[in-house]
């Protein structure tokens, strides 16, 4: 998998100001920025905030989120930059212990609202083989 080719994924923003430093905080990489729009590096990836006159508010993680899958370290790190930015919308929790799906599930907000959830599977292959396991998030299959 390592030799993917890097995703892009564009958001809507309220504030380009706002995102590029909540993003910066993560750990990630500015790119090219100007009133509408910024870019940036997401582990290995680029996202662009696009300013947005209006979100709908979403409740919830479903059905828009993005974010990516990282090892323990990377996720813990993460969960501390996270914590710093948004306590009270950060969460964490060991999804389907001791099942092979298992994997810990951080998520948290943007200052948009945007829902980003970061993983850690206890195998890294679980996410895309299919071991007759159709289950996905917390909605019913």
């Amino acid at each position: 998998m390592a030799d993917l080719p890097p995703f892009h994924l564009a958001f809507p923003c309220l504030d380009v100001d706002e995102a590029a430093a909540f993003y910066e905080g993560l750990g990630c990489t500015l790119g090219r920025r100007n009133d509408h729009a910024a870019i940036i590096g997401f582990f290995g990836h680029q996202i662009v905030a696009h300013r947005a006159p209006a979100i709908e508010p979403q409740h919830g993680i479903y059905p828009r989120h993005f974010g990516v899958m990282v090892d323990l370290a990377t996720l813990d790190r993460v969960e501390a930059a996270l914590r710093r930015l948004n306590p009270t919308q950060t969460t964490r929790a060991l999804r389907f212990e001791g099942e092979p799906i298992e994997h810990h599930s951080l998520q948290s907000r943007d200052p948009s609202g945007n829902v980003l959830e970061f993983k850690t599977y206890t195998d890294p292959q679980a996410a895309f083989v299919d071991r007759g396991d159709a289950r996905i998030g917390d909605l019913p299959s």
